[in-house]
């Protein structure tokens, strides 16, 4: 059995390695489009990485993400912030929980995190191709999926998983509709404020909690850390 992952960030790998893992005689081939591997891991957190939250009550958790709640809580049950603690900790990674909840690597870099990821998917075996952008998929009629390759190539699999992230727009989904699925239109969740002069530039990387925070003219209010 040949499994693809097409998307070589955090997810990608988590499930190229869960893959090898649960089926050890599968050949698993992870893909990136870039030639760039964890290139949001390596960012995230102010060069950090916050890996989880604190938070062990997993509807506590997962109401943080008003459209992904319903999806998030059933993952969560599935695996927990208990089992992804424990996930590093085996292999030598050990988290640490900071006032507002964030769990970063004690070692207070991402390169901590990268490290692991890319050195458990190579201990198991997986495959990554880098520059493999991909351009669609077809199903088989018996079977099986055909990946047509932005370079023209063409692979072929028994099980294919999906983990490119998001894009801002739902066309960057067509190859995936292209199949019957639904995409739900996009919206981003994380990004910067452009603030012409950077008059907060020395607050980057501060965190205050609790904050309340409210959008003027609407009824749009949120509380927590910041």
């Amino acid at each position: 059995m040949r499994v693809i992952v097409v998307g070589a960030g955090a997810a990608g790998f988590f499930a190229a390695i869960s893959a090898r893992s649960h089926h050890p005689s599968a050949e698993v081939v992870l893909l990136e489009k870039s030639d760039k591997l964890l290139a949001k891991v390596r960012i995230s957190g102010g060069g950090r990485c916050n890996v989880t939250h604190h938070q062990p009550n997993t509807r506590k958790l997962a109401v943080n993400y008003p459209r992904g709640e319903q999806f998030l809580r059933k993952a969560f049950e599935h695996f927990s912030v208990k089992d992804t603690i424990a996930w590093f900790a085996e292999r030598g990674v050990e988290l640490k929980a900071e006032a507002d909840g964030r769990m970063f690597p004690v070692t207070d870099t991402s390169g901590t995190i990268v490290h692991c990821l890319v050195e458990e998917a190579e201990r198991g075996g997986v495959r990554v191709v880098r520059q493999s952008g991909m351009k669609s998929i077809e199903v088989g009629p018996e079977g099986g999926f055909t990946l047509r390759m932005e370079g023209g190539g063409i692979l072929g699999a028994d099980r294919v998983i999906v983990t490119t992230g998001g894009h801002p727009k739902a066309e960057g989904y067509a190859w995936l509709k292209a199949l019957g699925h639904t995409i739900v239109p996009p919206v981003p969740s994380l990004f910067t404020f452009n603030m012409p002069g950077e008059p907060v530039r020395e607050l980057m990387g501060v965190v205050a909690d609790p904050v309340r925070a409210r959008i003027m003219g609407t009824e749009l209010e949120s509380k927590g850390p910041l």
